[in-house]
């Protein structure tokens, strides 16, 4: 049979399929975008809808600050979206708590916000006159006390020494240094220069500190000399660890 004579302009060629991988590039990129606009999406209703936003704050870990003080002060994040709301913020509004030193927050879907409070802790107990507040390592007062609390912490007493900001910040950071054991042993501290310490113990004696250098070597001093055998017709009244290298006992 006689082959067929090619057509005036015919081309010779030939259309080959199209390349998958271009294929799969295309869907990865339509689907890449349809993912990318539901996330903006998503986030766009997490942060401006009101479906998500806040009508319960439950406060947790507060013992000198009381909860009705913290509602208040956390009023303005009512009705705000839960997605909009962090630890920044939180402690924005928090700031004028001195006792509150950081906070946990957690939103729980769909409009309850929950803050776990952290609070410094109190070392030591400022009498002035009938007034005694709870004060920090750093001299802060913390709260105010009740008639009725008695917490199991160091007095120290007003003065013109203990008023003078750095004398009463050094006191309260010897303070904060020493073991919860060796805490609880001291009833009142005092400071009568900004470079002399006092502790008083409950059982009468007197701990000669000095000023806040070698701390933790005042203290390891200390809980051996308070840890030697006692000698109880000849009682040991004052131990002198200012210089820790050489202490005294007498």
């Amino acid at each position: 049979m006689a082959a067929k004579p090619k057509r005036a302009g015919a081309s010779n060629v030939v259309d080959l399929p199209p390349d998958p991988r271009l294929r799969t590039r295309k869907r990865w990129i339509i689907g890449t975008s349809v993912v990318a606009a539901l996330i903006v999406t998503l986030v766009l209703v997490l942060s401006f809808s009101p479906i998500l936003a806040i009508k319960n704050i439950q406060v947790e870990g507060n013992s000198l600050v009381k909860e009705k003080e913290l509602q208040r002060a956390l009023e303005p994040l009512h009705g705000v979206p839960l997605a909009r709301v962090g630890t920044g913020k939180v402690m924005e509004l928090l700031g004028g708590q001195p006792a509150v030193k950081d906070a946990i927050v957690q939103a729980e879907v769909p409009d309850t916000l929950r803050i776990q409070i952290i609070e410094h802790h109190p070392v030591a107990v400022l009498t002035e006159g009938s007034k005694r507040s709870l004060v920090g390592s750093e001299g802060q007062v913390l709260a105010v006390l009740g008639e009725k609390d008695k917490p199991k912490l160091p007095t120290v007493k007003s003065s013109a020494v203990i008023k003078n900001p750095k004398v009463f910040s050094m006191l309260t950071q010897v303070l904060s240094e020493l073991p919860d054991t060796l805490l609880a042993t001291v009833d009142h501290a005092t400071a009568t220069s900004k470079d002399f310490i006092e502790l008083k113990l409950k059982d009468g004696t007197l701990v000669i500190w000095g000023n806040d250098q070698e701390s933790t070597l005042k203290i390891k001093v200390l809980e051996a000399l308070l840890g030697a055998p006692k000698d109880k017709e000849s009682p040991i009244k004052v131990y002198d660890i200012s210089s820790p290298q050489h202490p005294v006992a007498r």
